[in-house]
């Protein structure tokens, strides 16, 4: 048993470093940083600086996305999944033309969802009226999907998200002033993470019995196996083979800290893909269950997003000023605050003696002292003050304390000293959310009329 988990352990590794030395996996990862500079943006425009540094995320996303794709490389080759059967040339115009539709479906689950439900519904509603369709030759290969195999694989690539998820969708968060609909701005938190994955997968393919080579495997394995005919004298070969793939994740903590709801997205989605994997071997086992996974797939998945956004959009906003005070959203590591002895979560009450009930209240009177500025409040229920050291700052000609375009560098001189308050309805600097546009044909074809 060692010497075949040692045997395996190098095909794993060999395949794995082969993946690396592809150029398309470090496009994969030019992609990772592109999507990392454009939340860099976001930050710049919001506190005139860049919170989280673009090098080290795409690093550790890396490194993570790698362990991530060993892993599931693992788990592969346990179950003896093969990509022979599992329709991707099918599934990938699916999740394309979701994409059209809106942004958040372009998911295996929803695309393997409904490929899967077009295999049954021509294998058992379809052929039996029309057997000739299975000579199309668009059909002939749609008919030779493997559907639990398809299920396994989806379950897997959420299973391997949610630990990724867990460990890192809550770590450099980025800090947000977000508009409700009800027109309040509070503040919140951007969960965007990126990690590319690469795969080590299986590829089935039939062979003479005197031309297999390769480690001879226990007879129990695979356990999703292929539905390839084999003629007396065959038998299958299983290939190892390198695969690229990219997870993504983006959530926005609003009524919970970062880590509370990366947890609970964590959670809810290793569920859901620990269900799903137990529908996919109950498929292959018991071809009756095989519907039930494959409407699992698509709702499942579309009950996690839907519980997970209503309880987060249900409960008070968490980072708001209030009557009481100013809470500090985020203290940046190695700033002027952050070595005055100002952490995240304070609740600061008086500046200079006296009391600040909005951000804009904290900041002005920051701006308009000196070098040492006293700061109250509250830290864990007990009474805390500091003074924070800062350099005297200036105004510029025609700055004033008035809400105007002007007074937005304030913000961002209240981000250079490491402080991002809790905002107010004075905030005059927002994010606010929009109906992701989709593709619409009927109004694309309208415009395309009405140009000369």
């Amino acid at each position: 048993m060692s010497t075949l988990l040692l045997e395996l352990g190098k095909i794993l590794l060999a395949t794995l470093f082969y993946a690396l030395r592809i150029p398309i996996f470090w496009l994969v990862v030019l992609l990772v940083y592109l999507q990392y500079r454009r939340v860099a943006g976001m930050e710049q425009k919001l506190f005139g600086r860049t919170i989280n540094s673009v090098g080290y995320q795409v690093a550790v996303s890396t490194g993570l996305g790698i362990g991530a794709g060993l892993l599931a490389g693992a788990i592969m080759l346990l179950l003896g999944l093969s990509l022979s059967q599992i329709g991707l040339l099918y599934i990938w115009p699916v999740a394309l033309l979701l994409l059209l539709l809106h942004p958040r479906f372009l998911c295996f689950s929803y695309a393997g969802g409904i490929v899967a439900l077009a295999v049954l519904v021509l294998r058992y509603i379809l052929l039996p009226f029309f057997p000739a369709l299975a000579e199309q030759a668009l059909v002939a290969p749609l008919l030779e999907i493997h559907i639990p195999a398809l299920l396994a694989l989806s379950g897997l690539l959420h299973l391997i998200e949610s630990l990724l998820i867990y460990l890192s969708g809550h770590r450099a968060s980025s800090p947000l002033y977000f508009k409700q609909d009800s027109g309040e701005v509070v503040g919140a938190f951007s969960l965007q993470k990126f990690w590319p994955i690469p795969l080590v997968a299986l590829w089935a393919t039939v062979v003479l019995e005197s031309e297999v080579q390769g480690v001879n495997m226990p007879d129990w394995w695979p356990l999703l196996k292929p539905i390839l005919e084999l003629e007396p004298g065959q038998t299958l070969q299983y290939l190892a083979v390198p695969v690229l793939a990219a997870l993504g994740y983006s959530d926005l903590a609003l009524s919970s800290t970062p880590r509370e709801k990366s947890t609970g997205t964590a959670c809810h989605l290793s569920l859901y893909s620990i269900a799903l994997l137990g529908l996919a071997l109950a498929a292959e086992f018991y071809p009756w269950t095989t519907l039930a996974g494959v409407l699992f797939a698509p709702l499942g998945h579309e009950a996690v997003i839907y519980y997970g956004n209503q309880r987060e959009h249900s409960r008070a906003a968490l980072y708001r000023s209030t009557a009481e005070g100013v809470p500090l959203m985020m203290v940046l590591p190695q700033s002027a605050a952050f070595r005055a002895g100002l952490r995240s979560g304070d609740l600061v009450c008086r500046v200079n003696g006296a009391p600040v009930h909005s951000d804009l209240d904290f900041l002005l009177r920051i701006d308009q002292s000196y070098f040492m500025v006293l700061i109250e409040g509250f830290r864990d229920g007990r009474d805390f003050s500091i003074v924070l050291n800062k350099r005297s700052t200036e105004k510029k000609p025609g700055e004033s304390s008035l809400i105007t375009a002007a007074a937005v560098p304030l913000w961002h001189r209240g981000a250079d000293l490491g402080l991002i308050p809790a905002p107010s309805q004075l905030t005059p600097i927002y994010a606010q959310a929009r109906a992701a546009a989709g593709f619409n044909p009927l109004r694309w074809l309208r415009g395309r009329r009405k140009r000369p």
